[in-house]
């Protein structure tokens, strides 16, 4: 018989929830959200393995190139070691079906489609039952619904008024420090 994993993933979206938008300041700084940074860590990395999830439309659409991208990965990685905040994998997905070039396809790894998160699940045995996603358009709430996530919007970024598909999160929350405190309150409950 199967073991049933317990291990538990934290999600987050980038733009809108971590940061304004995923691109370096110009001194190479990372331009997070009002504490934002704190919030990550006030999570038991013990409990908790966090992951980047993110649906790349402005690289899809020549808005951002890959390669930038691909810098500020490093750098927020870099910065996330500095913090003790492990990161267990950035999850970026480029594609869309209406991008440009060899970015214009189809991809279940772009949200809505939960695909970021099976990887996931595959790759380090999640319980995504008992995992979360964090994020602020009604794409990030659909992706982790249809995946069997836990899900909170935050009201930065776009707060789910986008009005691209019609969802109702499990949690409001004002922004990540307080989606933080929800999922921390939501698990010591079940504990107690």
């Amino acid at each position: 018989m199967a073991k049933i994993p317990d291990k538990q993933g934290l999600f987050f979206e980038l733009d809108g929830v971590l940061v304004q938008q995923a691109k370096l300041n110009p001194d190479g700084s990372i331009p997070f959200l009002d504490r934002a940074l704190e919030a990550l860590g006030r999570i038991d990395p013990g409990q908790f393995k966090l992951f980047v999830a993110t649906s790349r439309h402005d690289i899809a659409f020549g808005q951002t190139k890959e390669r930038d991208f691909t810098r500020f990965c490093d750098v927020f990685i870099t910065r996330m070691q500095a913090e003790s905040i492990p990161i267990a994998k950035i999850y970026s997905c480029p594609f869309h079906p209406k991008g440009r070039g060899r970015f214009k396809k189809e991809s279940v790894f772009r949200k809505p489609g939960p695909g970021i998160y099976k990887m996931a699940q595959q790759e380090f045995d999640l319980n995504l039952q008992r995992s979360w996603m964090i994020g602020h358009t009604t794409a990030d709430m659909l992706a982790g619904q249809r995946a069997e996530l836990g899900t909170i919007l935050v009201r930065t970024g776009k707060a789910g008024q986008d009005g691209e598909f019609e969802v109702e999160p499990h949690f409001t929350e004002d922004d990540l420090w307080n989606a933080i405190a929800r999922v921390n309150q939501f698990e010591y409950s079940l504990r107690v």
